[in-house]
């Protein structure tokens, strides 16, 4: 498919979902649509009642490339500012200023990144474990955001997805939990989903690692 033909495609979905928004205008609520950053959200304290996230997965999947397309009918051009790329969770470019403080995990995210400071694959111990910190730099400062800004019987939806680092297991469905629970939240329910085909099992390199199932979780945590 052309870049034309993709660009239209693209256009054709954006009407087509607004009309059938229109469609039904009857049903609607008020809505405030709020531009900001996870790790600092422009809402009061306790004003939340129920979150429904799916935040970027530790897939080295850069989502600002993987949607530039979509970004450009926004008006924005990933190729001459790449502040938004930086900043966004799960990039893959790696932002001046100081690491993450393993100490700071909980027992889970603090193993996932020894074990890949060990890796014996290329880069492991370097620009690997600095993207991976990153990572969960922005993973643990948006709990605490979360944890700022709702209310005390607040409910949090919550869907993620296991991942691989070569064959290294990323559990981040328990990194999450862990990290939730250790800021006072209660986990109420999980489900997991096989995920039979992945963005990652495209690149074709990182095939010659072993890995196992994965899986995409729904969580569910209750404060109180």
């Amino acid at each position: 498919m052309e870049n034309d033909e993709v660009d239209c495609a693209v256009e054709r979905e954006v009407s087509f979902v607004s009309s059938r928004a229109a469609e039904h205008a009857e049903y609607s609520v008020p809505i405030s649509l709020v531009d900001g950053d996870s790790a600092r959200l422009p809402l009061a304290d306790a004003s939340v009642d129920v979150v429904l996230t799916s935040p970027p997965y530790l897939t080295r999947i850069d989502y600002a490339v993987a949607y530039t397309r979509e970004l450009a009918i926004l008006g924005i051009d990933i190729s001459a500012d790449r502040t938004l790329r930086a900043e966004l969770m799960g990039t893959t470019l790696i932002r001046a200023g100081d690491a993450l403080d393993s100490r700071s995990l909980g027992n889970t995210g603090s193993t996932l990144l020894k074990q890949i400071a060990q890796h014996d694959s290329k880069a492991s111990s370097g620009y690997y474990l600095k993207q991976a910190r990153q990572y969960l730099d922005d993973l643990t400062a948006g709990f605490d955001e979360l944890s700022r800004v709702c209310k005390q019987e607040a409910t949090i939806h919550l869907v993620v997805q296991d991942s691989f680092y070569k064959d290294v297991h990323v559990p981040l469905a328990d990194i999450c939990v862990e990290e939730s629970v250790a800021r006072g939240w209660t986990l109420k329910h999980q489900e997991q989903f096989e995920v039979r085909r992945s963005l990652t099992s495209l690149n074709t390199a990182a095939r010659v690692y072993k890995k196992g199932d994965v899986e995409e979780s729904v969580i569910t945590l209750r404060r109180g």
